[in-house]
């Protein structure tokens, strides 16, 4: 747990006082990643009432595709606590389809690297890099989904495992 509170503060050093790219997420939702590639928008919004999360892309003022997943149909790999980088990454699954967040911190370069992977079963179809990590227009915290998630009882065994419904020994 306190591997999550360090990569949330380092987070919020980063990112301070963003303005998000999309920011369409309903009232009850929290903005947990939106960038832009060029004119299009991605964004994961957190029900956490629900227990679920909504993916959007598209553009800004009409997404082209929109899914919502309870929490149990996601994977999200918190970071394992080694390395120089502190990174996340969550999958939002769709038929044959995923769409994987991913975000890192190299903690030597000061550098912050977020991305979106699209994926047709095993096979990479896209990775787009996102846009505005150096300038401050995306939002990036997806520690606030892992968070949320062990609140809710999710849990993992190693610290190499995905998180998973509890209980866990």
């Amino acid at each position: 747990m306190m591997t999550v509170i360090k990569f949330a503060a380092v987070c919020a050093v980063i990112i301070g006082s963003v303005t998000p790219a999309f920011a369409i997420c309903a009232g009850n939702q929290i903005d947990v990643f939106s960038c832009s590639f060029g004119a299009k928008q991605v964004e994961l919004c957190m029900t956490p009432d629900d227990q679920s999360v909504t993916y959007r892309f598209g553009p800004k003022a009409a997404p082209e595709l929109e899914i919502a997943r309870s929490f149990d149909e996601i994977t999200m790999q918190p970071w394992n606590g080694i390395g120089r980088s502190i990174w996340e990454t969550v999958s939002v699954p769709n038929g044959q389809f995923s769409y994987a967040f991913y975000t890192s911190f190299d903690k030597f370069d000061q550098t912050l690297t977020a991305e979106l992977e699209v994926k047709r079963k095993e096979q990479t179809l896209a990775r787009l890099t996102c846009n505005d990590t150096d300038a401050g227009g995306g939002l990036f915290e997806l520690d606030t989904l892992t968070m949320t998630m062990l609140e809710a009882g999710y849990c993992r065994t190693d610290t190499s495992d995905v998180l998973r419904a509890g209980p866990c020994e």
